[in-house]
């Protein structure tokens, strides 16, 4: 599975009114300011990404669960941006919901193999396909069902042409390598990728030598959650803890940003640094496109950004939330550019030194 410029996007906040979805087609002023979305944003983001090549989508049957009755969960929303833009090609990663949950009415802990293809199945009708890309089962679904009934029922999946690709979530080296083998040999497959938390504000993965395992196994490493929960993204600092927006609600407190002054210093000095280096690059190909024609990279870098590629340059396909057109530009202003070796040491300098509450 080829991932288009190794970054994509998740549709975890599409249909979840905790996290500011609002159905219907208008917003007031206030909803706009308290960061409502309407499923139109959701569109229109989704147009812009497909148009600059981020097309792997991470969404679930769990994602926007309160809003499937009314059609408008993130698999629904997923399918109606879809159908509407017909001539986007989406790569689909969705991914089962934990076991131990509840969370699909009426199913409750599903066992054996017939209850995850009927949960498969179930996915695959709402998002309108056939077949889904890749399909993902959390590493707690080994504590419900046996390894071994598990990669048969995925085997199986393929088999029928239900999905195209086998996904894991969370799943340790040991148990990624131990349910990889298990997949080859019941059905001759491969596992695909294994999504999990890497920021950098949380590189264990990285430590723990993860997603060197993943490399080594030819299994692509997604990284979900890759700003943190935004704390990890620069904009929210112990200097500046509402964001620059002071009608919103401080989402950090000041001991926890403190903590972190060290990196979010970092990120703003490498913010510098890039945006400097790709304005003096994009000035010398100023003669070759106005010879041969082309679009200027972007050179209006934000600590965002700067934290988005660095996730993508330890080797991870980072998943951030969209959830309106202005989240989509900032992804898509990720894309032309990378980290060089020398930044990327020097945000991860910093990150040792804020994990061990070194201020400077």
């Amino acid at each position: 599975m080829h991932i288009t410029n190794r970054i994509g996007f998740t549709t975890k906040a599409w249909g979840d009114v905790d996290e500011g979805f609002k159905a219907g087609k208008k917003l007031k002023k206030k909803d706009i300011k308290r960061g409502k979305f309407l499923a139109g944003d959701l569109q229109v983001a989704y147009d812009k990404l497909m148009d600059n090549g981020i097309t792997f989508i991470d969404t679930s049957e769990n994602y926007g669960l309160v809003s499937r009755p009314k059609s408008l969960s993130a698999e629904q929303i997923l399918f109606q941006c879809m159908d509407t833009n017909v001539d986007s090609s989406p790569i689909i990663g969705s991914t089962m919901s934990n076991p131990w949950k509840s969370v699909v009415q009426g199913t409750g802990v599903r066992f054996g193999r017939s209850a995850i293809l009927k949960t498969i199945e179930a996915s695959a009708e709402r998002l309108g396909t056939s077949a889904i890309d890749v399909y993902q089962v959390p590493s707690k679904m080994f504590y419900v069902g046996a390894p071994k009934t598990v990669a048969s029922a995925l085997c199986m999946a393929m088999d029928q042409g239900l999905i195209k690709n086998v996904g894991v979530s969370g799943m340790s080296k040991s148990r990624m390598s131990s349910f990889n083998k298990k997949l080859n040999s019941i059905g001759s497959y491969s596992l695909t990728s294994n999504q999990f938390e890497f920021s950098l504000v949380n590189r264990k993965a990285f430590k723990s030598g993860l997603i060197s395992a993943c490399k080594s196994l030819g299994i692509i490493p997604v990284a979900r959650n890759p700003l943190g929960n935004g704390l990890a993204s620069g904009v929210w600092s112990a200097t500046n803890p509402t964001g620059g927006e002071v009608s919103k609600k401080q989402p950090f407190d000041f001991k926890t940003l403190d903590k972190y002054t060290t990196l979010h210093d970092m990120l703003a000095t490498v913010q510098m640094k890039v945006q400097k280096r790709l304005e003096k690059e994009n000035n010398a190909l100023k003669d070759r496109r106005d010879r041969y024609g082309g679009a200027p990279m972007n050179t209006e870098v934000s600590t965002t950004q700067i934290a988005i590629n660095y996730v993508v340059a330890k080797g991870c396909v980072p998943m951030p939330s969209v959830k309106n057109p202005k989240e989509a530009d900032e992804l898509i202003g990720c894309l032309g550019w990378s980290l060089l070796d020398d930044e990327v040491k020097m945000l991860d300098d910093a990150a040792d030194m804020s994990d061990k509450g070194v201020v400077v």
